[in-house]
């Protein structure tokens, strides 16, 4: 394994961070708050694709939001795909 950049890292686990919360907290509130959570995770991955261009040199913390917008990106098209395989297993 290669390794990262700090603010790599920092940016990975913070989406980890931020989807596992999402999920517990949807666990606790119910059935119909886990539709909720996958949309705003999608509405924060679209916030930072919107946000303002950093310059040459982002800073520290902009470049880890923008792992974090990555990591959370790359993980609801990886469940995006499994939701997929399992409705043309299940149909």
């Amino acid at each position: 394994m290669t390794d990262l950049p700090r603010q790599e890292i920092e940016g990975k686990l913070n989406a980890h961070r931020e989807i596992l919360v999402s999920l517990v907290a949807a666990a606790m509130a119910g059935q119909g708050a886990l539709r909720q959570v996958v949309d705003a995770l999608e509405q924060e991955v679209n916030l930072r694709d919107g946000a303002e261009d950093p310059g040459l040199t982002p800073s520290a913390g902009y470049a880890s939001g923008a792992e974090k917008s990555e990591e959370i990106r790359a993980i609801l098209d990886a469940a995006r795909q499994r939701a997929s395989a399992n409705a043309r297993i299940d149909g």
